[in-house]
């Protein structure tokens, strides 16, 4: 005999529905309440008179329709789902579910990445009487809502969907009343529902609430002022504004953040996991490990909108994520919502439509104005890009305060990030309302124009305080996409000085090549109406060392020196050169000048760039550069004048709060040229330990550096932990300039521990980058070559080529398996 399956019976109450294995059973209005008052009462016996008061209030009812209820209950759940209790009443005999198991599984499961947001929900609603879940649209704040909702054990759920309401006023309390399932008898449906609302705890959830705030806001005032048991949680894009209010602000879900490429890592991100929840859940087969780039990309295009995600979830269904991502790109906001997802919305348009139309003239414009900002915005740069007539740009910090407020600005609070943005998804709604206002208005232009004078006033600021100051207000996404218009012919020539504003911030930051592809650009575009001085720093930051990379352009050193260096430096010597391009002009000019040969020449340009760093008043660039003159002395064997470089050096470090680490790196050098390799050693970990901040640039040169030395004194596996992490960081930050100097270091150390063949690869490549980019080695550079060239001496084993990036991964691999030898030794 087959075994019978048991039956799962859920009850529902905030959706007022019974669920038998999950689908729904049909019951009526009044059997359903008959139902819940039993189940309230555990398996106890409840009197007639009880149950009559409950399911009908306030109405005289005889016992001849509970029993019609009973019988109602009887046919849909079985001849003994209900017991007669004589003399008493009646009792439930069914195992049912309640309502906190089974509604909190279900949207706790919906709810991936939300498990803080409802800890805290659930705290709110116990502190307090007014919770509102704020966020723009699509964020998931009903689910979050019916998910906090379901946790509010012991509490009647009421649940009261705004949206279809085009008025407020008497509709209010008629859909609440509906909701609650209410049998009204003569006109005062408020005072009915007042009374039901009063009889027992109860959380009623006002959903959807942004297009009623005025009419929300006063019947919720009304509702907690006499229903002293009553809570009331609310979804709306924007707050009610009453007293006692507590917020809770509804982020997106988290992303897979840029330059992540690792399949496994973009799988836990909760973005992501939502999506592939939703593909695999109609029978697809999952994204495969090389897709997963691409997928992550899509869900930051898509802010990690819940509502979003599940749209691109159903489009990942017909074709595979790169297609996906080349076929939606700039329109998601017109992508028909899958009808499984259970939204009131058909589509993204539809849903910021919405929002976006209820704004006035003025914030109309604002918003799609600051659609020229690709990233996060301080309020000045809205006022200085987007306030031009007919707004008046000392409105614009309320306009912004506005769109805060209705969740189409998002701060920092939403998005996780510093400043102020749209979202992408609204961000493309507005730009497809008026594809053409941003254009039209000259916006781009005058972002670019923002850009470049916000940025040369902070790093002004930083070279003045010893980087003492605040971040950086501008977004690198915003420069990145006003150089790309700018350079591809929307104004050649702001891009161009956008490019040497911005190279600063991009060389302390990364990633490097890309600021270096956008001057090579720039570079290219000079000609006969190019400004002189633009065309001078470019050439003299591409072909000196003024980028943290190697470039095609260095290999042009001598050509560029015996032809255009000496009018380049004149030009930079001019009255009315920013101090900053000045200084970095004349310090690539002397590296330009040390590359060809002319070491007193490189000198002397160095000494120029410190004076002016001294008269601008910049000690973060006198400080640096003096470090620099004292390295290049000690390479030409004048220490005694290199200590007192460097002792002025760290003395104005001192003084002016400069941090003092790249000083002494440069000190470490210098000790080392001058056979003083412990003392190198010292100030190198001195540096390191400091707990001042360094770009990526100087952490990886201190760990190379630091690896060099000990190698240099034998102690191999103290090397190699060094070795390691610079490596990772040099991959990580694309530092090609220190490419050369890794694979030497690597090839030496393959040399100690027997392994010619690696080393041979590594040091003939190693030799063909240095070779292409006119590079040259410093003092502790050439003692590692000197060395790998007498290890390898007596090898004949043919030189196996290997392209850079399986180079790096074979080394890395290497440096990994001796620590791990090194550890099973230990």
């Amino acid at each position: 005999m087959a075994e019978t399956k048991p039956v799962s019976l859920t009850l529902d109450l905030l959706h007022r529905r019974l669920l038998r294995d999950g689908a729904p059973v049909p019951l009526g209005d009044r059997a359903f309440d008959l139902l819940a008052v039993l189940a309230e009462a555990a398996g106890e016996a409840v009197t007639a008179e009880s149950l009559m008061a409950r399911v009908w209030p306030g109405i005289n009812v005889s016992p001849g329709n509970l029993r019609v209820q009973v019988r109602a209950l009887r046919r849909a759940l079985g001849d003994g789902a209900v017991e007669n209790v004589p003399g008493v009443g009646y009792r439930l005999h069914l195992p049912l579910t309640g309502q906190e198991t089974g509604l909190a599984a279900t949207a706790v499961d919906t709810l991936l990445g939300r498990e803080e947001e409802l800890d805290r929900l659930r705290v709110m609603l116990s502190r307090s009487r007014l919770v509102t879940i704020v966020g723009p649209g699509g964020v998931g704040k009903t689910s979050l809502a019916l998910a906090g909702a379901a946790r509010m054990q012991a509490m009647r759920g009421v649940h009261v969907e705004l949206a279809p309401l085009t008025q407020g006023g008497d509709l209010l309390p008629v859909v609440t009343a509906a909701s609650m399932s209410l049998r009204l008898v003569g006109p005062d449906v408020k005072g009915a529902v007042l009374r039901a609302l009063a009889e027992r705890p109860t959380l009623l959830l006002l959903d959807n609430a942004e297009h009623l705030l005025d009419e929300v806001a006063g019947f919720a005032e009304e509702l907690l002022g006499q229903c002293p048991e009553l809570r009331i949680l609310l979804t709306s894009r924007e707050p009610l504004g009453l007293a006692g209010e507590q917020l809770l602000h509804l982020c997106p879900l988290e992303c897979p953040p840029p330059g992540e490429e690792g399949a496994d890592a973009i799988r836990t991100y909760p973005a992501v996991r939502l999506v592939l929840r939703e593909h695999a859940s109609a029978g697809w087969p999952a994204p495969t490990d090389d897709q997963m780039p691409a997928l992550a990309r899509l869900c930051r295009h898509l802010d990690g909108l819940p509502l979003a995600l599940l749209l691109l979830a159903a489009w990942m269904r017909d074709c595979p994520v790169t297609d996906v991502e080349r076929v939606l790109s700039g329109r998601f906001q017109d992508l028909p919502l899958p009808a499984e997802a259970g939204s009131r919305h058909g589509n993204l348009h539809h849903m910021l439509r919405w929002s976006v139309e209820a704004l006035t003239p003025d914030e109309r414009l604002l918003l799609g104005r600051l659609a020229v900002f690709v990233g996060t915005w301080p309020v000045e740069a809205a006022v200085a890009v987007c306030g031009g007539s007919p707004l008046n740009a000392a409105a614009v910090p309320g306009l912004v305060a506005g769109l805060v407020a209705r969740s189409l600005v998002a701060g920092p609070i939403q998005t996780r990030q510093k400043g102020l943005r749209l979202l992408e998804t609204i961000r493309h709604h507005v730009i497809a309302r008026d594809p053409e206002l941003v254009e039209r208005e000259g916006l781009r232009l005058r972002l670019c124009q923002w850009l470049s004078g916000h940025q040369r006033r902070h790093m002004h600021l930083r070279g003045q305080s010893g980087f003492h100051v605040p971040g950086m207000l501008a977004d690198v996404a915003d420069i990145r996409a006003m150089m790309t218009w700018a350079l591809g012919g929307g104004d050649v020539l702001a891009g161009q000085i956008l490019a040497l504003d911005s190279y600063r911030h991009w060389n302390q930051a990364g990633p490097f090549m890309e600021i270096a592809d956008f001057l090579m650009r720039a570079w290219a575009l000079c000609g006969p109406q190019t400004p002189p001085v633009i065309r001078a720093l470019l050439g003299l930051l591409l072909h000196g060392e003024g980028l943290s990379v190697r470039l095609p352009l260095h290999a042009d050193r001598g050509r560029y020196a015996s032809e255009e260096l000496e009018a380049a430096v004149a030009t930079m010597r001019g009255a009315d050169v920013p101090p900053v391009w000045a200084i970095d002009g004349l310090m690539s000019a002397g590296f330009i000048r040390r590359y060809v040969g002319d070491q007193r020449a490189c000198l002397a340009l160095w000494e120029e760039a410190v004076a002016i760093a001294d008269r601008h008043e910049v000690p973060a660039d006198m400080v640096r550069h003096r470090s620099l003159l004292g390295w290049l002395r000690a390479e030409l064997g004048e220490m005694e004048q290199a200590r007192v470089e460097f002792a002025r050096a760290l003395v104005a470090a001192e003084r002016h709060g400069v941090p003092r680490n790249l000083t002494l790196m440069r000190l470490a050098d210098a000790e080392f040229n001058d056979g003083q390799i412990d003392r190198a050693i010292e100030v190198t970990r001195e540096a390191l330990s400091s707990g001042e901040s360094m770009t990526p640039p100087l952490h990886q040169t201190l760990l190379a550096n630091l690896a060099s030395y000990l190698l240099l004194q034998g102690r191999l596996t103290e090397a190699v932990e060094q070795a390691l992490p610079a490596l990772n960081i040099m991959m990580r930050y694309d530092y090609s300039y220190a490419q050369p100097w890794a694979l030497e270091r690597g090839a030496l150390i393959a040399v100690s521990l027997g392994r010619q063949e690696l080393a041979l690869s590594l040091a003939g490549l190693a030799r063909r980058l240095l070779d292409a980019g006119n590079m040259r080695r410093a003092a502790a550079e050439r003692e590692v070559h000197a060395r790998i060239s007498a290890g390898l001496a007596s090898v004949n084993t043919p030189e196996k080529v290997l392209d850079l990036a399986d180079a790096l991964r074979h080394l890395r691999g290497f440096y990994e398996e001796v620590l791990a030898a090194e550890a099973t030794r230990r």
